[in-house]
């Protein structure tokens, strides 16, 4: 079969009227990047602070892959403006502000035919542990807590899983948070690049269409 690719017949010279930028790209590069840094680094000041660039990149990153999905809906649905699949879209994209991660992906989900939200199964129980971890150091309470104790059961599972534990003696003024324990941990930002790289290697396979 011949194709007719005379300039009439392409986009060529023809004007863009508007253009998205794939910005999850970034956020991922980012958390990984963040990553690479914290296990090379013997600085803990760095440590802590690469450990949180990874984990806030992690968080942005399915959220900003999320929106782009939605923004592609709208434009694939947009050429039928009264179409109920285009209004679908459409609310979506209003409500988005308004959404959290988990309603946004299972509103995509339901229009693709792909698997809901299920915090029991990975990859979205580790994405709801870098969640819970991304909204504690942005919205940081600086809590007294006691030793080895953390906001939420989730936190405490990681810590855990990684081995991590109070390193103070608790005697006088010897003594640690949460916080500084778990951030100065190289293995931390190896876990959440890793999480969050296995959920992008499924991400199409679980929102696409099942055949």
């Amino acid at each position: 079969m011949e194709f007719d690719t005379s300039e009439e017949n392409t986009c060529a010279g023809k004007p863009i009227k508007s253009a998205m930028s794939r910005f999850s790209a970034d956020f991922l590069h980012g958390c990984r990047r963040f990553a690479e840094l914290a296990s090379s680094s013997d600085n803990e000041q760095d440590i802590r602070v690469f450990n949180s660039s990874s984990i806030i990149n992690a968080a942005c990153f399915l959220e900003a892959r999320i929106n782009e999905e939605i923004s592609i809906g709208v434009l694939c649905y947009g050429f039928e403006p009264e179409s109920p699949k285009s209004k679908e879209w459409a609310t979506i994209q209003n409500l988005q502000k308004k959404l959290t991660v988990q309603e946004k992906w299972d509103l995509v989900s339901l229009r693709t035919n792909g698997d809901l939200w299920d915090k029991s199964r990975e990859p979205f129980q580790s994405f709801e542990i870098i969640s819970s971890l991304r909204n504690e150091l942005v919205h940081f309470k600086g809590e007294f807590l006691g030793k080895d104790e953390t906001p939420n059961k989730k936190i405490a599972g990681l810590m855990k899983k990684l081995g991590i534990s109070s390193s103070a003696t608790w005697v006088e003024d010897d003594c640690s948070s949460w916080v500084s324990e778990l951030l100065k941990s190289k293995e931390l930002a190896a876990w959440v690049s890793k999480s969050i790289s296995n959920f992008e290697k499924s991400y199409y396979e679980l929102l696409n269409p099942k055949t």
